[in-house]
């Protein structure tokens, strides 16, 4: 069954670590994408999200601004995932399932493959998918960034909460 993500009630949320200081950022708007699944029959067949990256907020001006100047973010308008493999599906409990996918994530132009593991809860008519993972800068080739006079951490942690209706309802 393909559903449609629901942007109002979907959030991905972004913390990068510096000494003694966090960055936080989200993203609740120009979020889209779609699922192709069949928990009757443990079948995932595709996900696929996009964000704005001009959308993308940290709550402050000057914040956003330096995010936007590191990652080139007016050249590079969109955020993607697209699945690449279900590793796993499996139903945990009535209307809870886990699943880990491969995707590709793209961000500021540059591709990455990577695991990701999910929760996803079933409800009429809507599918709830939560999710986290960890997003490097060396991976994507980038030196973590100086903000503030702080020297940004490696590792960003991201967390999203995506909600997909069904299509046509």
């Amino acid at each position: 069954m393909k559903y449609l993500l629901t942007e109002s009630k979907s959030r991905v949320d972004f913390i990068a670590y510096a000494p003694m200081h966090k960055f936080t950022g989200w993203a609740t708007e120009t979020l889209s994408g779609s699922m192709d699944i069949d928990l009757d029959n443990l079948n995932l067949a595709d996900i696929q999200a996009v964000v704005k990256t001009a959308f993308f907020d940290t709550g402050d001006d000057s914040k956003n601004k330096a995010m936007v100047d590191y990652f080139s973010l007016d050249k590079h308008p969109d955020a993607s995932f697209n699945m690449t493999e279900c590793k796993e599906l499996s139903k945990v409990k009535d209307n809870i399932y886990q699943l880990t996918i491969l995707g590709i994530l793209e961000f500021s132009g540059i591709r990455r493959q990577l695991p990701i593991t999910c929760t996803l809860n079933r409800a009429e008519g809507h599918i709830q998918l939560d999710l986290q993972f960890k997003w490097s800068f060396k991976a994507y080739g980038l030196k973590p960034p100086t903000l503030l006079f702080l020297k940004v951490r490696d590792i960003v942690d991201i967390k999203a909460h995506l909600e997909f209706t069904a299509e046509g309802a």
